[in-house]
């Protein structure tokens, strides 16, 4: 099995136009003593005088590449694409792959290497590239499976204990109110209880006068009672023994008449 870890480098086209252009040719000359930046001058005077030429873009396109320089250098290998030749065409859909894996678009480099391959099935470099960014999206689209199953679990924990905290609150705010209750009551009975120890020597005050008032009302009362005097209790004795003789009643009822009309006995 082969072990991909090397993308196959850049296709340099170099002598691809037509028509001899002193700009192309300078930057060609440029590219070759490895100098892109000088190089990439040359072919910015050149797409400006050739904007529409395939094998100028292609160009330019190879000089932002070797600066680094990859969307740019897509955006060149990409017009090189309307290429006539197919085997520009097919260099073309080659670099663009190559820019494509630089800035990880895998999706985007895969077709592009399948397009050359579709131009040249026989090309080596597009196979191998191919299979070497089939594989590196294999490992991003797990990795970011990965990266998702592991931010929805910190999420859910975060959740989890998010939850656990408004849980936690919630008892905490419960359990205070609770306590909150208890303590005003307990003011309440507290205040009720002074209350009444103050109200206390006033109640009691108040009923032992209310007893001193009955023993008043009560003493006066009995003064105002008449007091039976000897005369009647003795009357009254007499009629108890009589109580069986009607005729000595009768009589005993007169005299007891003729006494209570009888003057009182002064005693001055």
């Amino acid at each position: 099995m082969k072990r991909l870890v090397l993308l196959l480098p850049l296709l340099v086209g170099f002598d691809l136009l037509q028509s001899p252009n002193r700009a192309v040719e300078t930057g060609n000359d440029r590219m070759k003593n490895g100098k892109a930046e000088e190089a990439l001058a040359e072919y910015d005077k050149a797409v400006k005088e050739l904007p529409a030429e395939p094998g100028a873009r292609f160009n330019r396109g190879a000089a932002l590449y070797a600066l680094s320089r990859f969307d740019e250098a897509a955006g060149e290998f990409l017009r090189a694409t309307e290429a006539k030749t197919t085997a520009l065409k097919a260099s073309a859909f080659y670099n663009l792959g190559n820019s494509y894996f630089k800035t990880e678009k895998f999706d985007d480099a895969i077709a592009a290497y399948r397009r050359s391959l579709s131009l040249d099935p026989n090309d080596v470099r597009s196979k191998w590239n191919l299979e070497l960014a089939q594989k590196k999206k294999k490992e991003a689209d797990e990795k970011k499976k990965k990266d998702e199953q592991n931010k929805n679990k910190d999420d859910k924990d975060k959740q989890d204990k998010k939850d656990d905290q408004s849980k936690n609150d919630d008892q905490n705010k419960q359990d205070k109110d609770k306590q909150d209750k208890k303590d005003d009551q307990d003011k309440k009975d507290e205040q009720a209880k002074n209350d009444e120890k103050k109200n206390e020597p006033k109640d009691q005050k108040k009923d032992e006068q209310k007893e001193q008032q009955k023993k008043d009302e009560q003493a006066k009362n009995d003064a105002q009672k008449p007091e039976k005097g000897a005369d009647m209790k003795e009357i009254e004795a007499v009629l108890d023994s009589l109580e069986r003789s009607p005729k000595d009643l009768e009589k005993e009822r007169a005299r007891l008449r003729a006494i209570r009309r009888a003057a009182p006995n002064k005693d001055w």
